[in-house]
């Protein structure tokens, strides 16, 4: 008994391969002249398996579905005033409902006889929201709009007011507060800065986050926002008037005070890393 040489068994292989190519580029005329007239038949052949299409639909409703999740009303955390304010704060704020808004209002003067810096006052006001447990490891997608509107009026030598946001987020909110998240102390937008308190300001701007964490199974993930509005003011009057508000909803219309969160399992990401 002889062994053939590698390089036999190669041509073997390649002389096979040839002449499977080559039966299939003959048609098999004789067998299809051995098939039934379409009138001698009437049945519809079963068991091609299933089509893709139910997959597609799963996929494309999968990627069209956010979660929403409602913000708690804001609560008032930081209230800074000039020295020798009476009553407090003149940059006041109607009580918070559950709609992811901030509303505030102003009406101030500064006589011309008074001498020293020019006036500031900052507030701030905070939400908290948690996530439903994760059930196993993944990634946590997350996306919101935030947007803000200043109504102003004035005639002074200085007015410059200003809207901030400030976001945070961890994996589980047993191991770390959303408000200590790498980065929170600096705004994630600041939507109006330094509209100046002139007659029938009305000033707006709107802007779309989206990001993503890293979760283990049994996780908690956490949000935090902080919404914050500063006012600078010296020598002469301003209005901070109604509709002023700062506030956070969903990226598509629709009613504010939402955050939308989907979840997607290492399994999925996997798959997705290999397809293309």
């Amino acid at each position: 008994m002889s062994i053939a040489p590698v390089t036999d068994l190669r041509e073997a292989r390649d002389a096979r391969d040839v002449r499977a190519a080559s039966d299939l580029d003959r048609l098999p005329i004789d067998l299809i002249d051995d098939l039934p007239n379409a009138a001698d038949d009437g049945g519809r052949r079963r068991g091609l398996g299933d089509s893709f299409d139910r997959v597609q639909g799963e996929v494309q409703a999968w990627l069209r579905t956010w979660h929403a999740r409602r913000l708690p009303a804001f609560e008032p955390v930081r209230d800074v005033a000039p020295e020798g304010e009476r009553g407090g704060s003149s940059l006041k704020s109607s009580a918070s409902a559950p709609d992811g808004a901030v509303r505030v209002t102003a009406s101030l003067y500064d006589p011309p006889t008074r001498d020293g810096e020019p006036l500031s006052w900052s507030r701030n006001w905070a939400s908290v929201v948690s996530l439903p447990p994760t059930r196993e490891a993944g990634r946590l997608y997350y996306r919101f709009r935030v947007s803000s509107r200043l109504v102003l009026d004035g005639q002074a030598d200085l007015s410059l007011v200003s809207t901030s946001v400030h976001f945070g987020i961890v994996a589980d909110a047993a191991k770390a507060s959303p408000f200590e998240a790498p980065g929170f102390t600096t705004p994630i937008v600041r939507p109006l800065v330094g509209v100046q308190c002139r007659a029938d300001q009305d000033a707006s701007a709107t802007q779309v986050f989206e990001g993503s964490i890293a979760v283990r199974q049994g996780e908690t993930p956490a949000m935090a926002f902080v919404v914050g509005t500063d006012l600078l003011f010296e020598n002469g009057w301003v209005r901070v008037h109604e509709g002023s508000s700062t506030w956070i909803g969903p990226v598509e219309p629709g009613a504010t005070g939402t955050i939308e969160y989907r979840f997607a399992p290492t399994s999925l990401l996997r798959v997705a890393g290999h397809l293309g």
